[in-house]
């Protein structure tokens, strides 16, 4: 689109320096922008646009504050900016093209145009149509509530029965049927596993993830996840040592969140670890803080900074290469993190892999 420079210089009075400037920068945005940048004078007279992004340039006279139909509250941002010493504002609003009944929703960015002596003579105004951005939240909140409801729901379901069966509630099974059933838990336990991690980084991400704490005591959270995962233990022949040192009180935390990182925590422990070893999980109070580890026989020392493997889809290893691994740790520094906590890795000397969580015994 041709640009009247001329006229724009005239309209604002700025220096011909001033209105090099000016053009350079509206060139700029332009190139790099997929909305509508549009230069106005103080009073919001549209002098140019670089694309008609709503087909009729008159619709852009929205921004005129004489326009009966625009809202008192939109006046009021743009009337309180003007006086204000701020240069930059950000509006989120709905847009309605005349003679269309189709409302479009659309983000303004409005930046101030000053001359030299600081003097307000017009504004650059981006506007961005947002439906495709709205329309990619709603499919996610979809894929998160489908990962909520229509996933964990059956796994649930299918791992509470699993259980009654194993545990002879309804009589005594043959040692082979166990084993079958057995490695259908642990299956079915590693879906469930896999599309909590998948859900909570979902929520971190976009900012649906909310804690809700309470007083509660880590000791007995380990204990029951241990509980919980004997099955996946005793397939590798694998036990549990855990240490406790001195009286640790209650803490405030969100008990789903941080059992989730305890279930990830045990869960990798198991998978570094051999066959027939000892897993040791350490609680000590230090300061004013709960310190928890997690010690494993694996080896992480072929990794320049253990605390990578925080870092979002890390791979340690060719082995570990399958759908949502290194999602599992980055959550829990997610969590850990959320809970004003902290979370390292590192290597212990003739034992294996250490993670490491402390979590602040008051808030």
């Amino acid at each position: 689109m041709d640009l009247d420079w001329y006229n724009m210089n005239s309209l604002l009075n700025l220096s011909n320096e001033e209105t090099q400037f000016i053009k350079e920068a509206f060139l700029n945005v332009s190139k790099y922008s997929s909305g509508e940048v549009i230069v106005t004078d103080e009073k919001f007279n549209i002098l140019f646009q670089n694309t008609k992004y709503i087909t009729n340039k008159q619709n852009f006279n929205f921004l005129n504050l004489d326009k009966n139909f625009i809202t008192e509250n939109f006046k009021n941002i743009i009337k309180n900016f003007n006086i204000s010493e701020k240069n930059h504002i950000y509006i989120k609003m709905i847009f309605n093209e005349e003679g269309n009944f189709n409302n479009i929703p659309v983000d303004v960015h409005i930046c101030k145009i000053k001359n030299k002596d600081k003097i307000l003579k017009g504004f650059v105004i981006i506007i961005q149509d947002i439906t495709e951005e709205i329309r990619n939240r709603i499919q996610r909140e979809t894929f998160i509530d489908i990962i909520s409801h229509d996933l964990r729901n059956p796994i649930r379901a299918n791992i509470q029965v699993l259980e009654l069966i194993l545990n002879n509630k309804f009589g005594e099974l043959e040692n082979n049927l166990k084993v079958i059933l057995d490695e259908l838990l642990g299956s079915c336990r590693f879906i469930n596993y896999m599309a909590e991690n998948l859900l909570i980084k979902y929520k971190n991400e976009f900012n649906m993830y909310e804690l809700n704490k309470q007083n509660y005591s880590i000791i007995k959270l380990i204990k029951d996840k241990c509980n919980s995962l004997l099955s996946m233990l005793n397939r590798k022949n694998q036990t549990i040592e855990f240490v406790v040192s001195g009286k640790i009180n209650d803490i405030s935390m969100d008990v789903s969140a941080i059992g989730n990182v305890v279930n990830n925590l045990i869960v990798n422990a198991s998978e570094q670890s051999c066959e027939n070893s000892k897993i040791i999980i350490q609680v000590e109070k230090n300061k004013n803080n709960v310190k928890v580890s997690f010690i494993d026989t694996g080896n992480i020392s072929n990794i320049s900074n253990p605390n990578d493997i925080f870092e979002e889809y890390f791979m340690c290893s060719n082995r570990f290469r399958k759908i949502g691994f290194g999602l599992e740790f980055y959550n829990c520094r997610k969590i850990i993190e959320a809970h004003n906590g902290s979370i390292i890795a590192k290597n212990v000397k003739n034992k294996g892999n250490a993670i490491i969580f402390s979590l602040p015994l008051f808030n």
